[in-house]
């Protein structure tokens, strides 16, 4: 109980009123998941995708204290699962530092980039090490749409292979791990995993069966309209057209993958279709400070590095954050099932720079907009001593970018516009972007220095609007 305490007697409508309403909601599906009456439900899962009071809320409390949108302090996690402060301030804390892949080829070339969160799961289950595994899937009868299951087999683990890009409330599968028996694998985003262990700590049975926390790399999650401008962009326009959706189909770093009912296959390489991230971004992803899944017991990211990329095949920087998860990779290394290289801490920071600014600082530059505003932030109980003056200045500049792209005639523009030609106008922006950008974005940061923001400054700042 050392993070939460207690869980205080909490009606969901302070749920409400502190963090859906005020748009703070990470969509992490841990209120409609540890709710014991469930009384809350995702309303248009496609669409907004916030939690809604169906049922009478008997004041619990649960959702309160699971929610990872308002308030999560780093410094108290830290300690909770670690002992102490990080070993790096932009990676957090870690044992070993790979990049990598699956030995096994098919499972390599099904994943996202190495398929060495997939090759953990399989290893887990053979070993008997856990009873099943929480996995983002796709569903069977709806297959542009994701869902969450607890995998028990190999088969049913390569299946939900790959990164789902648009908003899935993961932690609604909490409820059905109350209920089973043994003992589990997780595998989650940033704000998931936080959650996850805000529950862990409260001692919640679902959150206390997983012994595995398997952490991807999350820069931002998409709306599912996203998806549907992409469709809609070729001509569909009916999603029952779809009867199959991967995000990283192919060769690493793959392509988005749409399959029809007329025979029709629709792709777009990943590094086009990022052009849907400045039109669809989830608001409060701009907010999120952590990138790299510091609280998972492994955690993994594409290597975004060139001398990998030129490769192809694909490559992960995986880390060992536990001893727990530094055990398990170094015991798979030496069986033969994960190629693994060690890989210099400055090289893991180069590959994710871009990200790791936008997270590290640009988020605590627009959380301090907000609060100018009158508007609620997150506490994440630790923010950054200093950031030059340029970086906030390329700060304005990005805002002001995402504002045109938030408008209504922008995402018409784009969705009507051939997006071959979309696409690698945006490529070649983005490439013209970070080398403009190179300077400024790096500038100091890797020797960053944060500190821990107390209670008594959280309310002088919320007094002053800061």
């Amino acid at each position: 109980m050392e993070v939460l305490g207690p869980v205080r007697e909490a009606h969901f409508s302070v749920l409400k009123a502190a963090v859906i309403d005020s748009g703070l909601c990470t969509r992490c599906g841990s209120c409609v998941g540890v709710c014991p009456e469930k009384a809350l439900a995702f309303d248009d899962p496609l669409g907004r995708c916030l939690p809604q009071q169906v049922a009478a809320c008997t004041s619990c409390g649960l959702c309160v204290a699971a929610c990872s949108g308002q308030e999560v302090s780093f410094p108290q996690l830290n300690r909770q699962i670690f002992g102490g402060p990080p070993r790096s301030a932009l990676l957090g804390q870690y044992q070993s530092l790979y990049v990598g892949h699956a030995a096994d080829t098919a499972v390599r070339s099904r994943g996202a980039s190495g398929g060495v969160i997939t090759a953990l799961l399989l290893h887990l289950l053979e070993e008997g090490k856990v009873d099943g595994v929480v996995v983002l899937g796709m569903d069977e009868d709806q297959p542009w749409s994701a869902k969450v299951r607890i995998a028990r087999t190999a088969a049913e683990v390569v299946a939900a292979s790959q990164s789902k890009y648009s908003l899935s409330p993961v932690n609604t599968a909490l409820a059905e791990l109350e209920q089973a028996d043994g003992v589990f694998a997780y595998v989650g985003l940033p704000c998931q995993v936080h959650s996850l262990r805000k529950l862990q700590a409260a001692g919640h049975p679902g959150a206390a069966k997983i012994a595995y926390v398997i952490g991807s790399y999350c820069g931002n999650i998409l709306h599912f309209d996203a998806v549907r401008s992409f469709l809609r962009n070729n001509g569909v326009k009916d999603l029952g057209q779809v009867t199959s959706l991967q995000y990283r189909a192919g060769e690493w770093p793959g392509y988005m993958r749409v399959e029809l009912r007329n025979g029709e296959v629709l792709t777009l390489k990943k590094f086009y279709a990022n052009y849907l991230i400045p039109f669809f971004m989830v608001e409060r992803c701009k907010l999120c400070v952590d990138l790299a899944n510091e609280f998972a017991d492994v955690a993994c990211g594409d290597a975004w590095a060139p001398v990998y990329e030129q490769r192809g095949l694909g490559w992960s920087l995986v880390m060992g954050r536990t001893e727990r998860g530094a055990a398990l990779l170094a015991g798979m290394a030496r069986a033969g099932k994960l190629t693994l290289q060690a890989l210099p801490e400055e090289e893991a920071l180069a590959m994710h720079s871009h990200m790791l600014d936008f997270k590290k600082r640009g988020a605590f530059l627009r959380m301090e907009h907000r609060r100018r505003a009158g508007k609620a932030v997150p506490e994440y109980g630790f923010g950054p001593e200093h950031i030059p003056w340029q970086r906030r200045f390329f700060e304005r500049l990005l805002g002001l970018i995402f504002w045109v792209c938030s408008w209504r005639v922008s995402r018409w523009g784009v969705e009507h516009f051939p997006l071959r030609i979309t696409g690698r106008l945006f490529e070649l922006a983005r490439v013209a972007w970070k080398r403009l950008t190179r300077s400024t974005k790096r500038r100091g940061l890797n020797q960053a220095q944060f500190r821990t923001v107390g209670a008594d400054e959280k309310q002088s700042r919320i007094r002053q609007g800061r």
